[in-house]
């Protein structure tokens, strides 16, 4: 069963998605997004980012 409550990672150039409180899918993409560098790919190594 799908979660209902999955959203998009909030770093641009990831394809993941998040539940609960998390607004990113790991550190890296929370560092990324933060720092305000736009990025075409994500380095956050979780398979849909591969």
């Amino acid at each position: 069963m799908a979660d209902d409550n999955a959203r998009k990672c909030k770093h641009g150039g990831c394809s993941c998605t998040v539940s609960g409180d998390s607004d990113y899918c790991s550190e890296y993409c929370e560092n990324a997004h933060k720092s305000g560098v736009t990025e075409i790919g994500c380095g956050c190594e979780h398979d849909p980012c591969r």
